[in-house]
C-alpha cells in the first residue's frame, strides 16, 4: 500500500510538473522574433516623431498599444471621469519654458558683468517659478559634504544663511585628501551626473540656510552637451520631484563665469586641483533674473489588466512596466528610440500575450508608462493614483532598454536589486539557472548605485514595493538618433523577453510573499 501510495505521488508530482512545463513552453511560443521586430520597427517608426508626450506621434504609440492589449485578451482597468473602464489613465504635466528675461549679473568690487542663459550657465531647477529675481552673496562650499564621522564637514564654521552655495561638480574634481578620506561606498554618492549626489549636496545647502546652489563646471559633462535637456522643466502639479528637492535654483555655470567670480581670490577651483579651504566671496553678488511660460501637456499610461484564476490570490497584483515615451525630435532629427525603450514597450507587449495564454494564479498588470525622460512622472503619478489598492502590489517589474547586447552590461542587469527583497533575488537566480541562454550581471548596479534611481520601478521602491528594473546597458546609440532598429540583437531580445517571461510565471504561481 505505501509503495502504491509513492507511486501514485511521484506521479502527480510529474504529471504536475509537466503542466507547468507545457504552460511555459505554451507561452513561450509565442514570443518571437518576427512580431518582436514588427512591434520595434512600428514604435521606433518616424512616423511616431519620436514619441513625445502630448505630440500625435506619441498618441500613435498609445493606440497601437492598446490595440495589442485587446488582442492578446487584456481587460481595461482605469476609470474615466464618469466611471467607465478605460485602457487610458490620463494625465497633465505641466510645462515651463524659459522666457527671453533670463541672465545672470555678477557685481565683483563695483564692476559688473551679465551671462546669458544656456550660453555661459544652465539652470537645473527653476523653482520657485513665479519668482522672478533671486540675488544675494557667495559662498565656496568645495564639496558641499558633510560627513562628520570621517572628518569632513564643508559647512562647519562658515554661515551661507541667505547666500550661494558654489560647489564641486562631484567626486571626479574632489582632491585627494577628500577621496582617502571616504570609503568607496560613501564617494560613490558623489559621483559626477548622480541624482543621489544632487539630492545630497542640495539637502546640505537647504539645511544651512543657502538660497541656491551653483556647481562649477563637469569635465565628464560639459555644459553646452546637457544644455538642451534642461531647457524645459516638466512637473506634475501637486507633486515634488522624486529625487532631489527641486524648491530652489540650481544652476551649472561654464569655465568663463567661473574666472569671473574667482578673480582676485586666492583659489580657483578650476585652476587649483589638490586642496580647498571654504571661503566667503568678498564683495560679490550674484543675481539671477528668470522668466518661465507656463503650459500644460495632456498626455497618458497605458494600463491593462491580466486577471488571475485563483479567487483569493487574484487580488495580488504583479506590475509589468516600461515607458513608453522618448525625446521627440531634436535639432531636425527624429529620436526613435529602438532601445530606448521601444524595446521594453514590444517586451511588454510580447510577454503580456504570452502571460493572457498561460493559467496564472495573480494577476498581472501591464502599463506603458509615459514621461519616463522628463522625471519619471507616468510612474509617479500611477503610484499615487493606483486603480487598485498599492497594498495589493506584491513587486513591479520595469523594462527598460533590454534589446541591445553591444554595451557596457555582460547580458542582462537587474537594477534596483539591491533595494529589494532578497526573496526576489531567489526567484531571479532560479529561474537563471533554467535559462542558460539569459546572462545575469549583477555587479552593474553597484558600479553606479544611482542608477537604481533612473527608471519606473524607482516610484514603487518609495512605495515600499519590491521593484527592480532589467536593462541590458549603455552605448553610444544612448540618447541620440542612431539609437534605430538596426541596432537591435532580435535574439539576444527574444531570450531576455522569454527570461522575464518566467520570472513572472514564478511570482503569479509560486508560494511568495515578498512583502514580510
Amino acid at each position: 500500500m505505501k509503495k502504491l501510495n509513492l507511486l501514485l505521488f511521484v506521479g502527480l508530482l510529474s504529471s504536475s510538473l509537466l503542466a507547468q512545463e507545457n504552460s511555459i513552453s505554451m507561452g513561450e511560443a509565442t514570443i518571437t522574433i518576427d512580431e518582436l521586430r514588427d512591434h520595434i520597427y512600428y514604435l521606433a517608426s518616424d512616423e511616431l516623431e519620436g514619441r513625445f508626450p502630448g505630440t500625435p506621434g506619441f498618441n500613435k504609440s498609445l493606440e497601437y498599444v492598446i490595440t495589442q492589449f485587446r488582442q492578446a485578451g487584456l481587460t481595461p482597468i482605469c476609470k474615466t471621469n464618469d466611471s467607465k473602464l478605460s485602457y487610458y489613465q490620463e494625465i497633465t504635466i505641466n510645462k515651463y519654458s524659459p522666457g527671453t528675461d533670463n541672465q545672470v549679473t555678477i557685481v565683483k568690487n563695483v564692476n559688473e558683468r551679465t551671462f546669458t542663459f544656456e550660453d555661459n550657465y544652465i539652470t537645473i531647477c527653476g523653482n520657485p517659478f513665479e519668482i522672478k529675481e533671486l540675488s544675494g552673496g557667495l559662498v565656496f562650499i568645495g564639496a558641499g559634504i558633510r560627513e562628520p564621522e570621517y572628518g569632513i564637514d564643508d559647512y562647519k564654521n562658515i554661515d551661507v544663511k541667505g547666500k550661494w552655495v558654489v560647489v564641486l561638480p562631484g567626486e571626479e574634481t574632489f582632491p585627494m585628501a577628500i577621496k582617502k578620506k571616504l570609503p568607496l561606498e560613501i564617494l560613490q554618492k558623489y559621483k559626477t551626473g548622480s541624482s543621489e549626489k544632487w539630492e545630497i549636496i542640495i539637502q546640505n545647502a537647504n539645511d544651512a540656510g543657502a538660497i541656491g546652489v551653483i556647481s562649477l563646471p563637469s569635465p565628464s559633462y560639459p555644459m553646452e552637451s546637457i544644455a538642451g535637456s534642461f531647457h524645459d522643466k516638466y512637473v506634475l502639479p501637486g507633486f515634488g520631484r522624486l529625487t532631489w528637492d527641486y524648491s530652489k535654483p540650481i544652476l551649472i555655470i561654464d569655465s568663463s563665469m567661473v574666472n569671473y567670480l574667482f578673480n582676485g581670490e586666492k583659489y580657483n577651483p578650476i585652476k587649483n586641483k589638490e586642496s580647498y579651504k571654504t571661503f566667503i566671496l568678498r564683495n560679490t553678488e550674484f543675481k539671477l533674473q528668470k522668466e518661465y511660460d507656463l503650459s500644460t501637456i495632456n498626455t497618458a499610461n497605458n494600463v491593462a489588466l491580466i486577471e488571475g484564476s485563483d479567487p483569493i490570490l487574484k487580488n495580488e497584483y504583479i506590475i509589468l512596466g516600461a515607458h513608453i515615451d522618448h525625446l521627440g525630435i531634436l535639432k531636425n532629427e527624429v529620436m526613435n528610440g529602438a532601445d530606448d525603450n521601444a524595446s521594453g514597450c514590444a517586451a511588454v507587449l510580447e510577454i503580456a500575450e504570452a502571460l493572457a495564454k498561460s493559467k496564472l494564479k495573480r494577476s498581472v498588470i501591464c502599463i506603458l508608462f509615459t514621461g519616463e525622460e522628463l522625471g519619471l512622472l507616468g510612474s509617479l503619478y500611477f503610484t499615487e493614483n493606483p486603480p487598485i489598492p498599492l497594498k495589493d502590489i506584491i513587486v513591479s517589474i520595469d523594462l527598460d532598454m533590454i534589446g541591445c547586447s553591444n554595451t557596457d552590461v555582460n547580458g542582462l542587469a537587474p537594477i534596483g536589486i539591491m533595494k529589494s527583497n532578497p526573496r526576489f533575488k531567489e526567484i531571479i537566480l532560479k529561474v537563471s539557472e533554467r535559462n542558460p541562454n539569459s546572462t545575469l550581471d549583477w555587479a552593474y548596479e553597484s558600479l553606479d548605485p544611482s542608477i537604481s534611481t533612473r527608471s519606473d520601478h524607482y516610484p514603487f521602491h518609495l512605495k515600499k514595493i519590491p521593484a527592480i528594473c532589467f536593462f541590458s546597458g549603455f552605448n553610444s546609440d544612448y540618447h541620440s538618433a542612431s539609437d534605430d532598429v538596426e541596432k537591435i540583437d532580435y535574439e539576444f531580445f527574444q531570450n531576455s523577453c522569454k527570461f522575464v517571461y518566467e520570472v513572472i510565471l514564478e511570482l503569479t504561481n509560486g508560494d511568495i510573499n515578498l512583502k514580510e
